[in-house]
């Protein structure tokens, strides 16, 4: 279990980096399409902690398909709820996201999809990696 808090907490630092450069491409994106026009120091500071923190956790959280005991459904399923609950969370904090049904669902929905278009290609590309080995391995027992 040490080794596993171990690499959660350097795959967090790896990707903590990133919190300000999302930040700043958040507010960037943000003040070109006219929705805010200026930011203020504190709006500016908790945007920047709070997401780093969700850049450390996204990143930290991925340690969970390490656990040996953990099954693939539950992982994921962990996986998929703390980086849920991460970014909404996040969203909400700093008044991205309105705290309104519809927003939320609207997120939950792009979120879910997402997740599972990642989720297809990863496994379509460990399949035909696994595919590839195999026959490799069948080619040099034979």
């Amino acid at each position: 279990m040490k080794q596993v808090i171990m690499n959660f907490c350097k795959r967090g630092m790896v990707a903590a980096w990133g919190g300000p450069v999302i930040m700043a491409l958040i507010y960037g994106i943000l003040g070109i399409t006219g929705v805010v026009q200026s930011v203020s120091i504190w709006e500016l500071c908790r945007g920047i902690l709070t997401v780093t923190f969700m850049a450390f956790l996204a990143a930290g959280i991925g340690v969970v398909y390490e656990i040996d005991r953990l099954p693939l459904m539950g992982a994921i399923a962990l996986h998929s709820g703390v980086l849920y609950l991460d970014y909404i969370g996040i969203y909400l904090i700093n008044g991205w996201l309105k705290s309104q049904f519809i927003p939320i669902l609207i997120f939950t929905g792009i979120f879910l999809a997402g997740y599972a278009v990642i989720w297809l290609c990863i496994w379509l590309v460990t399949k035909k990696s696994t595919a590839a080995l195999n026959t490799k391995l069948k080619k040099n027992q034979g």
